[in-house]
């Protein structure tokens, strides 16, 4: 049985079933109301507490790309934010600059990304690993004059190589082409479409690594699950490796982040964040305990803007950061970043 999200009945009600489906990201091949894979993976984890430390405090905040955040959290990107919104991803930014925590803004969304900075400069402009190289230099650019503190480049399943496989069999692309809306990344109504031939090579992100760095901005490769992959990623130059299967929106067989996250982390020393099926400061618990510096949560904010704008995000988010708090506090840590696999156990294989 899926789990209910925060939001979720009433983001149903006002945005109605098509666009539900496709908030809720339901690939082809799963079956109708199946759970959520990324997030039952995450839950097969219990925290095992360490007690009579001694502890005078608990510090939240974790060092990533550059930045202090105030808690290992952050708020992924999704497409035609307008679509959800009337103010588009204003909210969200406000409620990330409020919180301190990090924002990635998708180049499908149609708030201009200069708005979003005027609000919030803590964002990271995230991109399409596809199509000419320059189109990507040039976002970079822009990312840079309006003042976004980092790139985040997706490398899994940036194109449809073939049509119908959109999440929940509906198309934001044509939806924002439909209302004549134009997005960050496109140079006219709807999502730039962009080829899935040639696919590019380890050369292509060496060289927008080092167009990004030109400009000051961390770059982060979003979509990395195998060791391998990591390793050649951080050989190309990348700042970070954000673990993700794209919310298993393509397809409901991909490996899941959290299962990899050991393996990642065991080959790649740098910035290494969890994307997909987080519900829960809990679930951030557990990922940092795996070697995350960050978790990123997509689909519980997007159910809250729907449902209250800025302030439900903003009780959302507030509310994870204190169980984050208290939690990390409980296991017995005076730092996120004591946290470590000792802090945790597979359901079923607790200590009696």
């Amino acid at each position: 049985m899926r789990n209910v999200l925060p939001f979720e009945q009433e983001a149903r009600q006002r945005l109605g079933e098509p666009l539900y489906r496709y908030m809720m990201g339901q690939p082809a091949d799963a079956l109708l109301a199946a759970a959520d894979g990324n997030s039952q993976d995450l839950q097969r984890y219990r925290l095992l507490p360490r007690v009579m430390r001694g502890n005078n405090g608990i510090d939240t905040s974790v060092t990533f790309a550059g930045h202090r955040w105030s808690a290992p959290l952050g708020v992924g990107a999704f497409a035609g934010d307008v679509v959800f919104h009337p103010e588009g991803l204003l909210p969200i930014a406000r409620a990330c600059r409020r919180l301190q925590l990090p924002l990635a803004v998708s180049e499908e969304t149609v708030t201009p990304l200069s708005e979003i900075c005027a609000e919030y400069q803590g964002c990271w402009l995230q991109l399409r690993a596809a199509g000419e190289l320059s189109r990507i230099e040039g976002l970079i650019a822009h990312a840079a004059e309006c003042g976004a503190s980092g790139i985040i480049l997706t490398v899994l399943a940036p194109v449809h190589p073939v049509p119908g496989l959109q999440p929940g069999g509906f198309s934001i692309g044509d939806a924002l082409l439909q209302r004549g809306l134009k997005t960050i990344g496109s140079t006219g109504p709807g999502v730039q479409p962009l080829p899935a031939f040639p696919c590019w090579g380890w050369d292509e992100l060496r060289q927008a690594c080092e167009f990004a760095a030109s400009h000051k901005l961390p770059l982060l490769v979003k979509g990395v699950l195998h060791p391998d992959d990591a390793t050649a990623a951080h050989n190309a130059g990348c700042q970070g490796i954000i673990a993700s299967n794209i919310g298993l929106r393509q397809s409901s067989r991909w490996v899941s982040p959290v299962q990899q996250l050991p393996a990642l982390r065991q080959r790649y020393a740098g910035g290494l964040v969890l994307d997909g099926g987080v519900r829960s400061g809990t679930d951030a618990v557990v990922a940092a305990s795996l070697g995350a510096s960050l978790s990123l949560v997509v689909r519980p904010v997007m159910g809250a803007l729907v449902a209250g704008g800025e302030e439900a995000v903003f009780g959302l988010l507030s509310g994870w950061i204190n169980e984050i708090t208290a939690l990390s506090h409980w296991c017995g840590v005076s730092s996120i970043s004591e946290l470590n696999p000792s802090f945790l156990t597979l359901a079923g294989a607790e200590s009696a």
